[in-house]
């Protein structure tokens, strides 16, 4: 019974953050909730992990990304308001979204750091109420870059301080105006928070739903990564790699993989460091059942003793569909390995270690191949070819995690001039490399955010 109130109460509260004030009001107050006011309730807030990890990443930034497209016969049945998105555009985009979805554990995390100052620290409680603090923090940092990702514009050093970002609701108090923050506090906030959690971490966590150190510096890894700040993305990488590193083996189904299966991956892997899905309240257009299908020439990237494919797609209406989630039937969103060891490689390619950067991709890839088959190491020769290369392995890597949109974005601003197109019966549709390319407010938020 404990835990359902705190799940109601944490509910409750962030109604606000997803619907209009005068829905709110009519919100009934119920003496019988109860509000959380000890450590061991405050942990029970954040260890709830429907609330904290499930389904609450940005799922447009997928259904707007290249690496799938529509089947027209599924296109033609699905709802206007899809159809608008496949092609960039939309009409109404009211609650629940990917906005509601990543701000509900923002809120949790605020209520505990709330909680952790009326409680006090002291000898007895230091250990829990450290803990907590770091929880609280990582996940506050963890889904302001969510939604920076897909609510802002990619991270220009040159127009940081003008260009707008998101919310950065620090507090639970509804009177607290809801004013949208410039990109570069919305980074100098996110990197606060995730350096200030790391220090309150374990290094490892008990389950990968909760943070920990590693979680800490492979997040700060993707941030400085998506801001194009090489060196400092290499240093968390090799900082979250130093702590643990074990890839998955995907000749050996004892590592969590059956290839045979409708899904090839057991949640909770040993790659995975820390737990997240995509929320489905897009329509996720790239799932198999909605008419999804992985683009072709990505699909024909892969060669023959690449483990991948078979792990990855599955043939369906004579293309390939997605099949290859650490998620189940969801979408995972989280931070693993894999990740870790491409940005390390990428980053040392692009700081003029062109041969570690080649060996770091090809210990993954190692355990991607097939090992009756002898391996044969991918070459790049210079620093343009070798980023090339990393590139498209870690496109083909990482299919599905949200990490598309933001390379394209921060690519983009490198020269690379990634466009995406859609054909629909007859009519290209073509979003260029020069479009800002940000998810909107939600139509019914619009009123209550400047």
């Amino acid at each position: 019974m404990k835990k359902i109130q705190l799940l109601i109460i944490g509910i409750t509260l962030t109604l606000f953050l997803f619907i209009g004030c005068s829905e709110y009001l009519d919100v009934k107050s119920d003496n019988r909730i109860e509000v959380p006011t000890t450590l061991e309730q405050l942990q029970a807030l954040l260890n709830d992990h429907v609330t904290m990890t499930n389904e609450t990443t940005p799922s447009m930034i997928e259904n707007w990304s290249d690496d799938y497209f529509m089947l027209p016969s599924k296109y033609e049945t699905t709802d206007a308001n899809f159809q608008n998105m496949y092609v960039w555009k939309i009409d109404l985009y009211n609650h629940a979204n990917d906005w509601s979805a990543a701000y509900r554990p923002i809120y949790n995390a605020n209520f505990c750091l709330e909680g952790l100052q009326k409680i006090g620290r002291n000898d007895e409680n230091k250990i829990r109420y450290d803990r907590i603090a770091g929880e609280s923090l990582f996940y506050r940092a963890y889904y302001f870059q969510q939604l920076v990702w897909a609510f802002a514009s990619v991270y220009d050093e040159s127009t940081a301080m003008q260009d707008v970002g998101i919310v950065l609701k620090l507090d639970t108090d509804f009177n607290t105006p809801s004013i949208r923050a410039s990109v570069a506090d919305c980074y100098a906030k996110i990197i606060e928070d995730a350096k200030q959690a790391i220090v309150f971490l374990p290094s490892v966590a008990v389950i990968p739903t909760q943070p920990s150190k590693q979680a800490g510096h492979a997040l700060l890894a993707r941030i400085y990564l998506s801001m194009r700040k090489y060196d400092l993305a290499l240093k968390h990488a090799e900082e979250a790699l130093d702590i643990k590193s074990d890839l998955m083996d995907y000749n050996n189904p004892a590592d969590g993989i059956s290839s045979t299966q409708t899904f090839s991956f057991e949640k909770y892997n040993k790659e995975t460091i820390f737990y997240s899905e995509m929320n489905g309240f897009q329509g996720n257009m790239y799932i198999s059942s909605r008419g999804g299908r992985i683009d072709t020439l990505l699909v024909q990237s892969y060669l023959p003793n690449d483990l991948r494919k078979k792990a990855f797609f599955r043939n369906m209406d004579q293309y390939f569909a997605f099949k290859g989630s650490y998620a189940g039937n969801r979408m995972f969103t989280g931070l693993a390995l894999n990740e870790l060891f491409l940005i390390q490689a990428e980053c040392r390619v692009r700081l003029n270690d062109v041969q570690g950067g080649m060996e770091d991709l090809n210990h993954l890839l190692k355990y991607r191949f097939d090992h009756t088959v002898p391996f044969i190491a991918l070459q790049g020769s210079n620093e343009s070819e070798a980023l090339k290369i990393i590139l498209l392995e870690r496109r083909k890597e990482l299919l599905f995690r949200g990490l598309r949109f933001i390379d394209i974005k921060r690519l983009n601003k490198e020269g690379h001039n990634i466009s995406i197109k859609r054909k629909i019966n007859g009519n290209e549709y073509l979003l260029k490399p020069n479009t800002d390319l940000v998810v909107p407010i939600p139509t019914d938020l619009k009123p209550f955010i400047k």
